[in-house]
């Protein structure tokens, strides 16, 4: 039987005094006595090796013998991992008569505001309801308005160790929620502190990527034998052979592709420029990414919709794909799906290649909208050549060889 120190005359006659102090009852519970007078109940213990506190209630609401059945029942769910003050943190917005204002609810509301606002794709709205689920979503029943910083911050301390890159992300998405928030009146101000401003500089900013043809190679290789949904590898062929942008890879779909021509033609709303002056932006397809695409197609069979399709049949988010190379490769910090524009444009003028050309394949203005349109079809079989080039030279690189660069090179072959 548990001996205590305890009883209700000494509980009683506790005194405050210039500082907060506490008296042990023993196994975890003390009796708080602050500076003011006031008294309650707490009961301490360990969380993964971190101490913690739970506060029980006020005395003499809760008297001494109610307090030690609520320590026997917190001693017994703590011993099980349980953290207590986020239960307790829990079940008080349960019972918030206004379960609009749950952090879930704003957020819900804030997404769809900003979906119509912005114009997004249905890919990326997808994409941005994932990131809240995935990294957020420990937030979601409490009350708006006990979201603090404090709150918030081991949550983003945590994706900030894993990955730096997404950190960025969901903590602007954290802050537009709380401002969007203010602006319905249900907090004050937003809590979320704004990242700390960093000397402007002149020269653009260029995301890192590896270019060299042994690490394109090693990178390649750990591709081909990791552990990878279907659709995430697919997704990964894509951007290799194609060089387009991750969200428009994802969302691709099986009545954008004809593996007749062995064209590609992306809708301009799912492209990075969306003047539909521009028309679609049609990719050629190299002769071994097309006999793939033919295989997948048998594959998948003809009802299929979506090429990148995830486990529920939708398509995979853009954040799989960008945890698959962070996690997956190790590459966070050195190389992203996007990385492959870069490798793709490098390779290319390094091999004398055309500038419009390149260019064209990367969907980047090579003059007004008038010869963008007339050009299109002029370009798309010296992009076919090119993308064919390119295709066995990423293959070589993969194989650790070398391919000799013809037809209209300026210099040297890449080494």
């Amino acid at each position: 039987m548990a001996r205590h120190l305890l009883d209700a005359k000494t509980v009683e006659k506790a005194k405050p005094k210039a500082g907060a102090y506490r008296l042990a009852d023993g196994e975890g519970l003390f009796l708080f006595v602050a500076a003011s007078g006031v008294k309650s109940w707490q009961f301490r213990y360990r969380l993964t090796g971190k101490p913690q506190t739970l506060t029980i209630g006020k005395w003499p609401v809760v008297s001494l013998a109610d307090a030690r059945k609520h320590a026997d029942d917190a001693r017994r769910r703590a011993g099980s991992g349980e953290n207590l003050t986020q239960t307790k943190r829990l079940r008080k917005a349960q019972r918030s008569a206004d379960a609009s204002a749950t952090f879930e609810a704003v957020a819900g509301k804030w997404a769809k505001r900003e979906a119509r606002r912005n114009e997004w794709t249905e890919d990326y709205v997808h994409e941005v309801h994932a990131s809240l689920a995935n990294h957020l979503s420990a937030l979601n029943a409490l009350p708006i308005a006990e979201i603090t910083a404090k709150l918030a911050a081991p949550h983003l301390r945590k994706l900030e160790a894993a990955a730096p890159d997404m950190h960025s992300k969901v903590r602007q998405r954290l802050r537009s929620i709380m401002d969007f928030a203010v602006e319905e009146g249900l907090v004050g101000t937003n809590p979320i502190p704004a990242p700390r401003r960093r000397k402007r500089v002149s020269e653009r900013k260029h995301l890192a990527a590896v270019v060299g043809r042994e690490g394109v190679g090693e990178i390649l290789r750990a591709a081909a034998k990791a552990e990878v949904g279907r659709g995430v590898r697919r997704a990964h062929q894509l951007l290799v052979f194609t060089a387009q942008r991750v969200g428009e890879v994802v969302g691709a779909r099986w009545d954008e592709i004809d593996l007749r021509t062995g064209t590609w033609s992306i809708p301009r709303e799912r492209m990075k420029r969306k003047d539909s002056e521009r028309g679609p932006h049609v990719v050629p397809l190299p002769p071994r990414l097309l006999a793939t695409l033919r295989a997948w197609r048998d594959e998948d069979g003809e009802g299929a919709i979506h090429v990148c399709p995830s486990r529920t049949g939708e398509p995979i988010t853009r954040e799989a794909v960008e945890k698959f190379y962070r996690r997956g490769l190790a590459l966070s910090g050195r190389h992203s799906p996007h990385s492959w524009r870069t490798v793709f444009s490098t390779w290319s003028n390094d091999a004398g290649k055309e500038w419009d050309v390149i260019e064209a394949q990367l969907d980047h203005d090579v003059g007004g909208k008038v010869k963008v349109a007339y050009d299109r079809g002029k370009r798309l079989d010296r992009r076919a050549e090119l993308m064919a080039w390119y295709e066995e030279t990423v293959h070589a690189a993969r194989e650790g060889a070398v391919v000799i660069a013809l037809g209209r090179s300026r210099s040297s072959p890449i080494r």
